[in-house]
């Protein structure tokens, strides 16, 4: 696959074609109140009862957005974007008479960051997490990780295990989030590592299903470079399409405009 940057928020997206999109999430933080209209009805109850500030903002703006992008994309009103749920909980894009089915996409966020990503027919999934140094990272594999992750993760040097945990870390959920069977799925039942050698830094993650090796040919995994502190990674369902990574401005979205066609 090729990586190719996204100028900005055009709405054009070819089957052929993986879009993420990275948000800066304090950079919105002054416009959380204004980006809170956006929300339906559950969704702002749900940011009701968060207790602190930066959590709520977080929801907050990372929902929002999500709802913006897909407007743009889909050419409809935000607040006319609706969701639904799989039975293992996956929210998809509910189908109305504006909006057909064969858009996917997914959100995943951490402290100050957000991404999104957005496909057409194929499966998708992104995880994004903060890389925290005060991690257990050895014994969170142990209880978490197949065993060849682990060995992995024990053979990088010391000062580089904890990012490298997340490396993994973020493929897996990635993987699951794509694959949409959710909490049903065993994290030691598959692995997600460097596609070469044991560089943690190699942008293509290597997928094996242990029980089923033919299913890691459905997928494609890679992490993605948002910079330092953050690790990220990205699951498609497919091959032949290529990721393309840009960052929403306030030039791509207004949050008080009314996106429509």
């Amino acid at each position: 696959m090729e990586t190719e940057l996204l100028p900005h928020l055009d709405g054009m997206l070819p089957q052929a074609e993986v879009h993420v999109w990275f948000v800066d999430l304090p950079v919105w933080e002054k416009q959380a109140a204004s980006l809170l209209a956006l929300l339906n009805q559950e969704e702002q109850e749900r940011a009701a009862r968060f207790k602190f500030p930066a959590p709520r903002n977080q929801f907050v703006i990372s929902r929002a957005m999500l709802r913006q992008v897909l407007a743009r994309y889909l050419r409809i009103a935000a607040r006319d974007v609706h969701f639904r749920t799989t039975t293992n909980g996956k929210p998809e894009l509910a189908a109305t008479r504006q909006v057909h089915d064969d858009f996917r996409f997914n959100l995943s966020h951490t402290a100050g960051a957000a991404v999104i990503a957005i496909t057409r027919l194929r499966q998708v999934g992104i995880d994004v997490e903060r890389i925290r140094m005060d991690t257990n990272a050895l014994e969170l594999a142990e209880r978490f990780f197949s065993r060849p992750e682990v060995e992995w993760l024990r053979s990088q040097p010391t000062a580089e295990q904890i990012p490298a945990f997340f490396t993994c870390w973020t493929g897996k959920e990635a993987y699951i989030k794509a694959h949409g069977e959710g909490l049903s799925m065993s994290l030691s039942s598959f692995g997600v590592l460097p596609a070469h050698g044991t560089d943690s830094f190699n942008l293509n993650l290597q997928l094996k299903v242990y029980e089923n090796p033919e299913e890691a040919r459905r997928w494609f995994i890679c992490q993605l470079a948002l910079g330092t502190g953050l690790r990220a990674a990205l699951a498609v369902e497919g091959e032949n399409c290529r990721v393309r990574l840009g960052q929403l401005t306030s030039t791509d979205l207004n949050v008080n405009a009314r996106l429509t066609r």
